[in-house]
């Protein structure tokens, strides 16, 4: 059974199988009850706790999930306990294909944003996708009334982070019985952009590292410096 504890300050559930978030996840929609998630990796941990409007988005999270080694290690040696690095973007997709989920692709660029949907079609056939939308949103009231409209259970948002869980963050406040996933780079990933990595590597916390190697211009400064910031942070802060 899922828990929520503390990495360093920061609310993080002890995810143990993709089927106990897949249930939490599920129960909700079935409530009508929705709300947004949040991918808790090293530097989430670093400015949760530099940052007040990091910290007030996670606190108000649905669920807040391992993503990465950082989160892993924390708990290994804050919490005593072995967790997994949660695909959250894959469950999403996987919940809607095989219980029928209406649901919606928002973010990336609108080539990318479309090849990702004809993808994910092809990898989860039947999947209900009620809608889509580029991240380049000017108008927020344009993207509320595809919502409206569209009336998806879940939205996988990939603007980055913070700017995802921001925006969700401000879209459940109209949206109460919708579920925010935020998605970082996997549209890039479905649309071919973006090369995900190996297994292996997913398996033994090294994706990070796999990401530095394709954008390292782009991971440099927070991977070094936020990492540098973890590594302080695990050291003092129970």
């Amino acid at each position: 059974m899922m828990e929520q504890k503390k990495l360093m300050g920061c609310p993080c559930y002890n995810v143990k199988s993709k089927e106990d978030v897949s249930a939490f996840l599920l129960n909700k929609i079935k409530e009508g009850k929705g709300g947004y998630t949040a991918a808790i990796n090293a530097l989430k941990i670093v400015s949760y706790n530099e940052n007040p409007e990091t910290k007030r988005v996670i606190d108000n999270s649905l669920i807040q999930t391992p993503d990465g080694f950082g989160a892993q290690l924390a708990y290994r040696l804050k919490q005593g306990e072995k967790v997994m690095k949660l695909d959250l973007p894959g469950l999403a997709m996987e919940l809607a294909m095989e219980h029928k989920v209406n649901i919606f692709f928002l973010g990336t660029t609108e080539e990318n944003n479309k090849a990702a949907v004809e993808k994910a079609k092809e990898i989860y056939p039947g999947i209900p996708i009620v809608g889509r939308m580029n991240g380049f949103v000017k108008d927020i009231t344009e993207l509320e009334k595809a919502l409206k409209d569209s009336k998806p259970q879940i939205v996988m948002i990939s603007m980055g982070s913070p700017r995802q869980e921001i925006l969700s963050a401000e879209l459940n406040k109209k949206f109460s019985n919708i579920i925010f996933v935020g998605s970082g780079g996997r549209m890039d990933i479905l649309a071919g952009k973006l090369k995900r990595a190996p297994s292996w590597m997913q398996n033994n916390g090294l994706e990070w590292f796999y990401r530095f190697c394709q954008e390292p211009k782009r991971m440099f400064k927070g991977q070094v410096i936020g990492g540098l910031k973890f590594l302080k942070l695990l050291l003092i802060k129970s």
